[in-house]
């Protein structure tokens, strides 16, 4: 069986060898906003010319301003070189990354350039056109030139300047060709530095505003929390107290049922004292049966009628009346009755009941 061979620079399919240029990229890309773009310091550049005479500028993302004021730091020393001591190249690029720029910089360098490896010196400026159009402006010279350039300038060789290649007129924005392998490295690190701090402040600056944005949202939350924690601890607290009070609660519904139910119920010894006045002799009851206030009377007597209107001639008795009419059996000399009458509770419950045998 034969393994397919595995590229440690392969990460699902994406090339890890092209991550720091796609970062480069990115990054190149962000600085274009508006907003990011002023996080690029400016230089203060001394610019000599071939004359004699020194300008000033102050030099950012490619692009050197006539300075105005004072400035702030020493300016870094440039010196332009005259335009005759340079061949100088244009290309014209779709959108690409720096990195990609400086390729196709070199391609066209390497055809182009009269000197041989060792003594050519080149740099390139790039501008964007409409559409994202690169217009790229390459100089190239030898290092021999250069040098016999800065001599004449009074430049030491230990401590060289820039070198420009300037575009131009004087009094207007400059987008300087800077060659490389002289004094920029030092510029190009200071700036590289400048931007990682504004960077990081601006880092620190948002982070602030999520902070502060985030705060009180999460002290809410905590709050909120804290109090649902605590009102379940509370519950689980007062959880006996509360089983308590229900079983109070039904204990004192239950005897406010019974409550009622002996309201309603009589009590028989005034009741039977009121019978025993109002049934007259000759008459008597075989039953007698209370359901709540009301009374059921079944007995016999000479004139059922008669014992309505004395029953209901009684304190407290109302509603007197015969359920059915009154019977008599054939040679019989009673009638049969089903009396019902209601009493007041009052006189005749439980409790005043008492009073009403007193």
């Amino acid at each position: 069986m034969t393994l397919a061979n595995t590229d440690s620079s392969q990460f699902f399919g994406m090339d890890l060898a092209q991550w720091p240029r796609q970062w480069q990229a990115a990054g190149a890309l962000l600085l274009e906003w508006p907003l990011l773009r002023q996080l690029v310091p400016q230089t203060p550049i001394a610019l000599r010319h071939a004359d004699g005479h020194v300008s000033h500028w102050a030099l950012a993302r490619g692009q050197a301003l006539p300075a105005r004021g004072a400035q702030a730091g020493a300016p870094v020393p440039a010196f332009a070189l005259p335009p005759d001591r340079v061949l100088e190249r244009r290309l014209t690029l779709p959108p690409l990354a720096p990195a990609d720029v400086a390729q196709a910089v070199q391609l066209e360098v390497a055809s182009a350039s009269p000197f041989g490896a060792e003594q050519t010196v080149f740099g390139h400026s790039v501008r964007r056109l409409d559409q994202g159009v690169l217009r790229v402006d390459i100089a190239i010279t030898s290092r021999q030139q250069i040098e016999q350039a800065l001599q004449a300038a009074g430049f030491s060789p230990a401590q060289p300047p820039e070198v420009w290649v300037v575009q131009g007129a004087a009094g207007a924005a400059l987008h300087p060709i800077v060659l490389h392998g002289f004094g920029e490295g030092t510029r190009e690190r200071a700036v590289r530095q400048g931007l990682r701090r504004r960077l990081g402040l601006l880092a620190l600056a948002l982070a602030l505003l999520a902070a502060l944005v985030v705060t009180p949202t999460a002290l809410m939350r905590a709050r909120a929390q804290q109090a649902q924690r605590s009102f379940a601890a509370l519950q689980k607290e007062a959880a006996p107290q509360l089983a308590q009070r229900e079983a109070l609660m039904q204990r004192l519904e239950r005897l406010k049922a019974v409550g009622g139910l002996l309201g309603e119920q009589l009590a028989m010894p005034p009741v039977l004292d009121m019978l025993t006045r109002a049934v007259p002799d000759g008459a008597w009851l075989t039953s007698l049966r209370a359901e709540g206030n009301k009374l059921v009377l079944n007995g016999r007597a000479d004139d059922a009628a008669a014992l309505v209107q004395r029953l209901a001639a009684q304190p407290g008795v109302h509603d007197v009346r015969l359920a059915s009419p009154a019977t008599r059996d054939a040679g019989a000399a009673k009638e049969t009755f089903i009396i019902e009458l209601k009493l007041d509770a009052r006189r005749y419950g439980p409790v005043l009941g008492a009073e009403g045998q007193s």
